[in-house]
């Protein structure tokens, strides 16, 4: 694992290497916060009405709540936007013409004054103490954390960063081993982290809370943190903590009744107000039965379930939202720049929202015919991105889209999740630079797959999804798909031709000619190469790169670009496929893949689950793996990988059952598909062994 030193030496180089392009935004963000000081000083906020505090009210515009949560002073450093008017202790329900604390309505002249007072001396009192205030001290403000932590970031910004996520506060500590107590609220942890931090960082000196909080809201992925917390999904392709845009057609109301509100206001909602708080349903058929109650019986409601679900849960910033009217118009593309929250002071049923930045907004006619859905996730048709793209081509926008911010990824992370030592991740990586194109070869299970994506990561210095494509060839993929041919045209007149994943990538590199693509395929040794590769034969090799062919179907002349990468996967335990072609093997560099039972990364593995039958069932796999290489007819390219064996948060019996039974049985019977005799003595060793 890495250690404590090691994580605070790749964020110092992480924040050296992005702070200069942040100090404009951090700049502005500064006259916003000494705007709002100076508006609310510490003395006047104990002189605040409630009409001029709380949401709710006919005023509420003008209250200090508004200007936080929507008005200009919403970002200072970090944006609390979303949830409910909860979150500010008191508020006016319109629904209920009451004032209310969280849920219950209270008599606001008696409950004001101590409210005030309270707010008043914890914000007083946190800047004179070394330590955060228990909140505990102050019921009248509970559930206030993440307000009253941004208030401290305004007032005190030298002792609060700007991040008011228990999540992400939560993994800063545990990312760079700083110690916190159980149950500590969100204010505190901030405090935490800014004091370890700092002393452990004296840099940090010259620069105050709202830097050190973006910056590390970036180091470690914010966004992604806050939604999901820690990660927890098994690896597979190596891809699942990976952020990924998706694109969505979205309609503003019936017939866009939305738009010139929702355009001019930043913000995209849907309707279902009366479902409440969309974040509090457990999923989808939550949602559909609530609308069965509130409705009526008389529908199947799935479409607008999985609508109201998929713009609460699914989703993300950074994602991409076209706004249509009816089907055949787009009125305007932007960027989702906040999670979901509920508003049940609106007046009418529009009351789920989200922020978004719109880039462009106008009038163009939508190709082809959209979906009647309310919300429509199209990320996989490729062609309709393109072709909804291409709309905007010279179209004047309205402010420039956000730079990605992508996790950082390095060599010391990929050794720290891949099975292999350093001595043979150098040797891979010198290969990718001299050869350029490298083929990783072994047995089933040996993570060919999920190291080839971490390989790219890892050079690339981040988990860039953009210059990353994996395709998997098969015996029908083609030239065609490929690269280029004619395919009939999606308003159905004649064909047409399309370009291929290949090309496509190619094109996209060949416009950042200064940052490494990484193009992956999967079960290279499926495909018929001759026919899908055409005449990139000779294009792909290292010495031949930007030399230009004319294409087999177009007259356009096209070259790979010398910052493309091609990184194949080949399972040496397939039998039914040809050789590869010798014409591209000598283009490639191959390196094995092994079985890393005796690596010393998966015995401490192996120590950490303190399993004896699992490490009885490892010992017996190792014996199986000699048997198989000492085979005449199998070979090393046959033994069984490490990679069924990976990923157990737990080692129980039926777990180790369904192993041995329905992954590695099946393989042997392929292996000694004319030996039962052998096939049946292992299946006895290998069932033994964790009985």
């Amino acid at each position: 694992m890495e250690s404590q030193k090691t994580h605070l030496e790749q964020f110092k180089e992480y924040f050296n290497q992005k702070i200069d392009s942040e100090l404009e935004t951090l700049k502005k963000e500064e006259e916003e916060r000494l705007s709002f000081i100076a508006e609310y000083p510490l003395d006047r906020i104990q002189k605040l009405t409630y009409e001029e505090y709380c949401l709710g009210t006919e005023q509420s515009k003008d209250s200090f709540c508004y200007k936080i949560e929507f008005g200009k002073y919403k970002k200072t450093g970090f944006s609390i936007g979303g949830a409910t008017a909860k979150k500010y202790g008191v508020y006016y329900s319109k629904k209920e013409e009451s004032y209310k604390h969280g849920n219950e309505a209270i008599n606001i002249d008696e409950f004001w004054p101590e409210f005030i007072k309270d707010l008043y001396i914890f914000l007083v009192e946190s800047g004179k103490q070394t330590t955060p205030l228990v909140l505990e001290d102050y019921p009248r403000l509970q559930g206030m954390a993440m307000v009253l932590t941004k208030l401290l970031s305004i007032f005190y910004p030298e002792k609060y960063i700007t991040i008011g996520s228990n999540a992400v506060l939560k993994e800063l500590m545990s990312h760079f081993q700083y110690d916190s107590e159980e149950g500590m609220r969100c204010h505190q942890l901030n405090a935490l982290f800014n004091s370890n931090i700092r002393r452990d960082f004296p840099e940090l000196s010259e620069y105050d809370g709202k830097a050190l909080g973006k910056m590390a809201w970036q180091y470690i992925d914010g966004e992604q943190k806050k939604h999901h917390g820690n990660y927890d999904k098994e690896p597979g392709l190596g891809n699942e903590d990976v952020l990924e845009k998706h694109y969505w057609l979205y309609s503003p109301g019936h017939n866009a009744f939305k738009w010139p509100e929702y355009s001019s206001e930043g913000i995209m909602g849907i309707g279902w107000g009366e479902l409440g708080d969309l974040s509090e349903f457990e999923n989808q058929n939550a949602i559909r039965a609530k609308m069965k109650e509130v409705y009526g019986e008389d529908k199947s409601y799935k479409m607008d379930s999985l609508a109201t679900w998929q713009f609460a849960n699914e989703i993300k910033e950074g994602d991409v939202i076209y706004a249509k009217r009816g089907m055949y118009k787009i009125v305007g593309r932007g960027v989702v720049t906040s999670g979901y929250y509920y508003d049940d002071e609106i007046e009418d049923d529009y009351q789920n929202f989200r922020e978004v930045e719109w880039n462009y907004i106008g009038e163009w006619d939508y190709p082809g015919q959209a979906a009647m859905k309310t919300l429509t996730d199209i990320s996989f048709d490729t062609d309709r991105i393109e072709k909804l793209e291409a709309l905007f081509e010279g179209a004047l926008e309205v402010e420039p889209v956000k730079e990605e911010i992508w996790q950082k990824y390095s060599k010391e992370k990929f050794l720290d999740e891949v099975f292999l030592d350093e001595s043979a991740y150098d040797t891979l990586v010198n290969l990718i630079y001299t050869k350029k194109n490298v083929i990783l070869q072994g047995a089933p299970g040996v993570g060919k797959t999920y190291a080839a994506n971490r390989l790219a990561y890892s050079i690339m210095g981040e988990k860039d999804k953009d210059r990353v494509m994996m395709v998997q060839f098969h015996q029908s993929y083609s030239y065609e798909d490929f690269i280029e041919g004619f395919r009939p045209a999606s308003e159905g007149n004649g064909f047409e031709i399309k370009k291929g994943s290949f090309y496509k990538f190619c094109k996209r590199a060949a416009e950042d000619k200064e940052n490494e693509y990484f193009f992956i395929i999967d079960e290279i040794n499926r495909g018929n190469l001759s026919k899908i590769f055409g005449e990139l034969f000779m294009l792909i090799e290292k010495d031949k790169r930007e030399n230009s062919l004319q294409l087999l179907y177009s007259d356009e002349k096209f070259y790979v670009p010398k910052n493309v990468y091609i990184i194949g996967m080949m399972n040496t335990a397939d039998r039914s496929l040809a050789m590869l072609d010798y014409a591209l093997r000598r283009r490639f560099a191959f390196y094995d893949l092994k079985p890393a039972f005796d690596q010393q990364k998966f015995i401490d593995y192996r120590m950490s689950l303190d399993s004896t039958k699992f490490n009885s069932l490892i010992e017996c796999v190792k014996k199986l793996n000699e048997a198989i290489r000492d085979d005449a007819s199998l070979g090393e390219g046959f033994c069984i990988g490490h990679s069924y064996f990976c990923n157990l948060k737990e080692v129980s019996d039926s777990a180790l059952k369904n192993i041995v039974e329905y992954e590695l049985l099946p393989l042997l019977n392929e292996y000694w598909f004319d030996d039962q005799a052998t096939v049946r003595d292992w299946a006895e060793k290998l069932r033994s062994s964790i009985k």
